[in-house]
């Protein structure tokens, strides 16, 4: 009851705070059609004239609010610090990481240090990927754009070959594992999008293609989901004639489809996948 009271008073406060902030906008701005349109919003919004509130009045504010609101804080979310230097907090996160691994003891410690080492990784293999959007120097129609992409994909590759070998000799390739990233780092800073590592270790390096991991990620996915479904329908057609009542029926069918959806994908991907649904 408390909970759904505060999300009620933490929305009506921060509508109240963005009707104040797009009403200091527009008059920052001088623009006298929106604050005309906030006037207009204001009149509506007494008792007395609740229902001349229409469509278009909700129009109008949603155009002044995305305006005057939104659009500062997509301005901020693509130029701030934070945004253009995500790849090198990556890699800082990652060679922290790295760093905990090589001292931790060896046990649950260990393993929990190198588990969030693969997870840093795996971040800074994203970010690679959208090197050329971090940089915000190369066009979407940019014939730079095919060079720095085909470059990241061996970058992600040989950083996976270097993570690779911590299974097989862990305190040398946690150091190579760092020097290769924090040069990935470096020549980041430096604008070298299409050079973030030198020629000599890309040589025999396997690149990641992006696009075969999203599509087998989607088929794993969608295969899990038919098997759950096959599942789900084929225990909803057998429990009748086996005499299960009826009150039983639904557990057992949720659970034979939550049982072939393990069996085809795994239970962390299938705890994933619930998470999707809603509660």
């Amino acid at each position: 009851m408390l909970g759904v009271v505060g999300g009620w008073i933490a929305a009506w406060a921060g509508w109240r705070i963005s009707v104040v902030l797009a009403e200091a906008g527009v008059s920052r701005l001088h623009w006298d059609w929106g604050m005309r349109a906030m006037a207009h919003y204001r009149w509506t919004g007494k008792e007395e004239n609740a229902a001349a509130l229409g469509l278009i009045d909700w129009m109008v504010i949603l155009a002044v609010m995305s305006g005057v609101i939104l659009w500062p804080v997509f301005w901020a979310m693509r130029w701030s610090s934070t945004a253009r230097y995500r790849l090198v907090l990556g890699v800082i996160d990652a060679v922290v990481a790295g760093a905990k691994a090589r001292t931790a003891p060896r046990g649950r410690g260990r393993a929990r240090a190198l588990r969030h080492l693969d997870q840093s990784c795996r971040h800074v293999e994203k970010c690679l990927f959208k090197v050329h959007s971090i940089a915000g120097s190369v066009p979407r129609r940019s014939s730079r754009l095919r060079l720095i992409k085909r470059h990241a994909a061996l970058v992600a590759g040989a950083q996976r070959a270097a993570l690779h070998q911590v299974d097989v000799d862990p305190e040398p390739a946690l150091t190579e594992l760092a020097r290769l990233q924090l040069v990935i780092a470096e020549n980041h800073l430096r604008g070298r999008q299409a050079a973030l590592l030198p020629a000599d270790p890309l040589q025999d390096v396997r690149p990641v293609s992006r696009l075969r991991n999203t599509w087998r990620e989607s088929a794993h996915v969608a295969m899990t989901i038919l098997a759950a479904m096959a599942a789900a329908a084929g225990a909803a057609h057998i429990l009748p004639s086996m005499g299960v009542g009826e009150d039983v029926r639904p557990w057992l069918t949720l659970g034979a489809a939550v049982l072939a959806a393990t069996l085809v994908a795994g239970w962390g991907r299938v705890t994933r996948i619930l998470e999707l649904f809603p509660a």
